[in-house]
């Protein structure tokens, strides 16, 4: 009887071991700068416009990469 008990012990500890180490649900969200610029974990579109730190800044394809990034924004850009 004290080897049943014991073994169902076992057992019982074993199955939550395994539920705890396979919750690996970690979601990776995909970064595209050819398509995105990101600020805060959000996606902006080019040509997109927001205030950062204080300064505007516009979602721009950068010339020599073909990538998005962030650049000061200037009125005469467009």
């Amino acid at each position: 009887m004290k080897g049943l008990l014991l073994g169902l012990a076992a057992l019982l500890v074993a199955i939550t071991v395994n539920a705890e180490t396979t919750d690996d649900t970690t979601d990776v969200k995909v970064v595209d700068y050819s398509k995105y610029c990101y600020y805060a974990d959000v996606e902006y579109s080019a040509g997109s416009i927001m205030e950062q730190a204080g300064r505007k800044v516009q979602c721009v394809r950068q010339a020599e990469s073909s990538d998005l990034v962030w650049k000061e924004y200037q009125r005469n850009q467009l």
